[in-house]
């Protein structure tokens, strides 16, 4: 049994002895100088599809948009989720190791129902009178396991990007907490905060007092108040004029890179690209999609061959989407942009994705085109192309 069979299929022996309920359960954050550790619990249908979830596991292994993707899918299909935390002051009284297994109890309390089975991810179980498991690297064995390891990651980084909020300084939204080179120095200029882990080296004492220049605590003050990427520009020339030590001239550089990057990063996002308007078109689709009945298997699958916008199926049928969109009809409808060379790319694509999970025999194959028009400021216009094209008609002489 190859690794994509078995992280479908690890569940299934418990299954078969009587145990209806069996729950994954992840925690994200042990390494860390700072935050909690968070804890997640996930139960998924006894029925579900294990296609359902493709591309489920470590979330160390995926980056963040694939993560927050795989996270609405999971909470939209888990027949039962729940997440906890150990908070830093637990940690330093109790330890890393017994505060990350009471964040795994409390998410397994407050499942409901209350599951039957429990595997965990790592060497040691939580203190639960449920009968379970650990299992070492259990989130590439459960899919189960993996979706809780998406679940804790994702939890604990929107956490993390909140408190940033409230200490800027230490830059958490970027490290999420880990010790990197900018948080270790942040430490040793600004001293720990309340979140931070007290028992952990590289964290100071609490009567550390940090040895910084009057011209740092300036400039960190004047940092604080920059609005626009002209008064960051402008702060990073005046940082050539000033005697400060490396530490803090290094930190100062940084974070004023990363106020730069944050303040293109938020004008992205309130003038979307092309590529983020096709995704919230998709999203769209695929919502009209499930009220049609089918269940999503997946969402941008890349290979050499190509790529496919949304992957359903329902009952014995797997049905391949393109998804294209226009604001207008000035040059053609949306539909009209799937060439016979993109129809080519996608039945190509397509091919590659049923070989890779092993659905080469037994199933039905159906390839659609959702057309939406989206007029600014008018309600979009869907049109569903059911069996738009055929391998045989596509790759016919090709």
């Amino acid at each position: 049994m190859d690794c994509e069979e078995s992280i479908f299929l690890f569940e299934d022996q418990w299954r078969r002895e009587g145990r209806r309920w069996i729950a994954g359960v992840d925690e994200a954050g042990r390494g860390p100088l700072a935050g909690p550790v968070t804890a997640a619990a996930v139960m998924l249908p006894g029925d579900l599809d294990p296609h359902a979830l493709a591309g489920v596991r470590d979330s160390k292994q995926l980056n963040e948009s694939e993560r927050e993707r795989l996270y609405e899918l999971i909470v939209n299909t888990a027949a039962s989720y729940a997440v906890a935390h150990a908070t830093p002051r637990e940690i330093d009284a109790l330890d890393i190791r017994k505060a990350s297994l009471l964040a795994m109890k409390r998410a397994v309390e407050k499942l409901s129902p209350a599951p039957d089975y429990v595997l965990v991810d790592g060497r040691d179980y939580p203190d639960l009178d449920i009968p379970g498991e650990a299992v070492i690297k259990g989130d590439q064995k459960s899919l189960a396991v993996g979706a809780a390891s998406i679940l804790a990651k994702v939890t604990r980084d929107r956490m993390m990007d909140s408190l940033h909020a409230r200490h800027p300084q230490y830059g958490l939204d970027r490290h999420k907490g880990y010790p990197t080179q900018y948080h270790r120095d942040a430490l040793m200029l600004f001293g720990a905060s309340a979140i931070h882990r007290k028992t952990f080296a590289h964290v100071p004492a609490a009567d550390y007092l940090p040895p910084v220049s009057p011209e740092f605590r300036e400039m960190v003050q004047r940092l604080e108040a920059a609005k626009s990427g002209e008064e960051f520009s402008e702060l990073r020339g005046k940082l050539e004029s000033l005697n400060l030590a490396e530490r803090e001239r290094s930190h100062l550089q940084r974070r004023i890179d990363y106020a730069m990057e944050a303040m293109k990063k938020a004008m992205r996002l309130y003038r979307p690209a092309s590529v983020d308007v096709g995704a919230d078109k998709e999203t769209f689709a695929l919502k009209y999609m499930q009220r049609k009945g089918y269940r999503l298997w997946d969402r941008n699958f890349h290979c050499r061959e190509g790529e496919i916008d949304l992957v359903f199926n329902r009952d014995s049928l797997i049905v391949f989407v393109e998804v294209k969109s226009r604001s207008s009809k000035k040059f053609g409808m949306p539909y009209e942009a799937v060439t016979a060379a993109k129809r080519r790319k996608i039945i190509r694509a397509a091919e590659r994705y049923l070989y890779e999970r092993g659905l080469l025999d037994g199933w039905d194959i159906r390839y659609d085109i959702i057309s939406i028009l989206a007029p600014k400021n008018q309600t979009p216009q869907i049109e569903h192309f059911e069996d738009a094209f055929r391998v045989e008609g596509e790759l016919e002489g090709f």
